[in-house]
């Protein structure tokens, strides 16, 4: 087991240097900054960011708002997953909804919202709209894999609600609903970086990166984006640790 793990992280190690090195190779045969900055000139620009009084109130802004945004759209697609797997006529009534929802493109939600609301509620607006229909789709197909014995089984010995809940239907739904909070959430900082690039709040990462593209400040719209990626894979690191707890939890 050790040696396996060993092994896996020499192989991301590896990965992480290679990418490195080809980034390196592309942006000297490309020769244009502006266009193609190095790595160096990449990390050098984050240094800077890091350093500069702005940042943290940006990278907070831009963490409050998608931290918001997952945990309402989580909630309610726990609450309407349950509601469509328990009750098929709701399920039926709520798929075209459902449908409408993930059927809409994402630019046309953020264009909308840009009319409807304030640049802030934009970010949110959006995530919720994004997310909302992956959560509550995983947590249907979990329910619908429960085997229907196991249900009339409960329903004979007039188990009580809490305790099929807690001991037969979280249980069931737990890895899918696993499953949909780490895309749901990698998929939030995707969508709300392009939402801030569209509204423009007075304070977000995705209004820095536009203002950078604004002035041709490439390095810097790399930078920023090297702390987009730091942030998404920081929440999914944590998110893998608290999913990997809780499924030994319920074995």
């Amino acid at each position: 087991m050790k040696a396996s793990i060993y092994k896996n992280r020499l192989l991301t190690v590896v990965s992480v240097l290679t990418l490195f090195l080809v980034w390196t190779l592309a942006a000297t045969l490309v020769g244009k900054e502006i266009i193609l900055p190095s790595p160096v000139v990449a990390f050098t620009q984050l240094f800077r960011l890091l350093t500069s009084g702005g940042f943290w109130r940006h990278l907070g802004a831009t963490l409050g708002r998608g931290l918001t945004g997952f945990g309402l759209s989580f909630l309610a697609g726990l609450c309407f997953g349950l509601l469509a797997g328990l009750h098929p006529r709701f399920k039926t009534f709520f798929h075209l909804w459902l449908t409408v929802i993930r059927s809409t493109p994402t630019m046309a939600l953020i264009l909308l919202a840009l009319i409807w609301f304030k640049a802030d509620a934009v970010t949110l607006f959006v995530t919720f709209l994004v997310v909302f229909p992956l959560i509550t789709q995983n947590i249907t197909e979990g329910l619908a894999q429960i085997d229907p014995r196991l249900k009339e089984m409960a329903r004979l010995f007039r188990v009580g609600f809490p305790t099929i809940l807690f001991r037969m239907y979280l249980p069931a739904i737990l890895p899918y609903l696993a499953t949909a909070a780490a895309a749901g959430l990698g998929l939030t900082w995707k969508v709300m970086i392009g939402a801030e690039v569209l509204a423009y709040p007075r304070w977000g990462i995705g209004a820095r990166m536009d203002t950078a593209r604004t002035y041709l400040q490439t390095p810097e719209v790399f930078a920023w984006t090297i702390v987009v990626i730091a942030i998404s894979l920081f929440f999914d690191r944590i998110l893998t640790t608290l999913i990997r707890k809780r499924l030994l939890y319920w074995e």
